[in-house]
């Protein structure tokens, strides 16, 4: 880029946007901001139509997550947060990545590596929270009753994720931070973000269980792999429409997975875990059966559909799941269409779910169909 050549961008026309706005959008000063704080200024800067607009994506993944967390913590009191000890591990884990990203962009900052520090949010904001966290949160947010267990603590964590992530961007994207700031749907210590001070607190949870979320992030990986080639033939549609079958060769890896084995169905108080740190909920399969040997994983699945993951290291396949879809949480359950359930389409967990609903809201609640959904 040179001036005498004529080949520069104003930096007006990216904030501002040009005459065409179809060509030439405007994309605020606060993306003009995130682009400086994540080129390596110690090399050649390369700035350009296609850049502004790569730069513009990690600014809307960035506002789209807080958007996201905000809208599921309209009902949370920060008060009856849970404290740390009685979360999940799964909610542990999440906790020490905050940290660990927190700690990096404070480390960064002070030796004048923005480009660094940005990269941490956006990687955490991506691959840690969107691909993975926030993407398993959805059924505890959007099944559970309002004050179960899996729900609250998933809220807490939500709630120290967005005011880490206020304060990691803040530096960088004032505006969109101080946005964030001003659309939390509880009361605020300060009335602007720039009142507040460094959340040391939120920097100092331990890395937990890494090891443990780190093999079950590369089963998902490889499990949604093989969905793929399941989709391509219309075995499949959405992730919960499969079971899975894995077969873990070293008994330490099968140790970690047995701990997380699920109940056979949907119960509305699990019995073998928490319902959190559980292998259907990690991984969104209405069924994941832990197997013996490659050949109880070949027998179950189509040959084309099983293999040796990438990522993971065990043998793995997917097959149709088995059981009819419940109405509400999409999960295939063997209860589902019981004759002595209140609404026969939904499965055991979301029929006490709505009789939580209906008792605290003193309203009625009633399906428009009584028919189950099509599997």
């Amino acid at each position: 880029m040179s001036k005498s050549v004529g080949n520069v961008l104003d930096p007006l026309k990216v904030i501002e946007g040009g005459n065409n706005k179809k060509k030439e959008p405007a994309y605020g000063v606060d993306v003009l901001r995130l682009w400086v704080a994540s080129v390596d200024y110690t090399g050649d800067v390369c700035i350009g139509d296609n850049i502004i607009k790569q730069t513009f994506e990690s600014y809307r993944k960035l506002r789209n997550t807080a958007r996201y967390i905000i809208g599921n913590l309209h009902d949370f009191d920060p008060q009856r947060a849970l404290p740390y000890q009685d979360l999940p591990s799964m909610d542990k884990w999440i906790l020490g990545r905050l940290s660990a990203v927190l700690q990096e962009v404070d480390r960064s900052t002070d030796d004048y590596q923005f480009n660094r520090a940005t990269q941490e949010v956006l990687r955490f904001a991506t691959s840690d929270l969107s691909n993975f966290y926030l993407d398993v949160a959805k059924d505890r947010l959007y099944v559970s009753s309002g004050d179960d267990f899996r729900r609250r603590s998933c809220q807490t964590v939500l709630h120290s994720i967005l005011h880490g992530l206020i304060m990691g961007i803040a530096p960088v994207l004032p505006h969109m931070a101080e946005d964030v700031w001003q659309n939390l749907p509880y009361s605020k210590d300060t009335e602007s973000v720039f009142e507040q001070t460094w959340p040391d607190h939120l920097a100092s949870f331990p890395d937990f269980d890494g090891e443990k979320w780190t093999l079950i992030r590369n089963l998902r990986d490889d499990l949604n792999k093989l969905m793929e080639l399941a989709r391509n033939d219309k075995l499949v549609g959405a992730s919960l429409d499969a079971a899975a079958f894995v077969y873990a060769k070293d008994e330490r890896v099968e140790g970690v997975l047995r701990e997380m084995e699920s109940d056979e169905n949907l119960l509305p108080a699990p019995i073998s875990t928490n319902g959190v740190d559980d292998l259907r909920t990690a991984l969104m399969l209405s069924q994941v059966s832990l197997v013996n040997s490659e050949e109880e994983v070949a027998s179950a699945c189509e040959e084309k559909y099983t293999g040796i993951g990438d990522s993971s290291g065990l043998f793995v396949g997917i097959k149709k799941a088995q059981g009819k879809k419940c109405a509400r949480c999409w999960f295939y359950d063997g209860n589902v269409g019981r004759a002595d359930s209140r609404f026969p389409a939904l499965c055991l967990r979301c029929n006490e779910a709505v009789f939580q609903w209906e008792r605290e809201s003193g309203e009625t609640f009633e399906l428009e169909s009584e028919e189950l959904p099509v599997s």
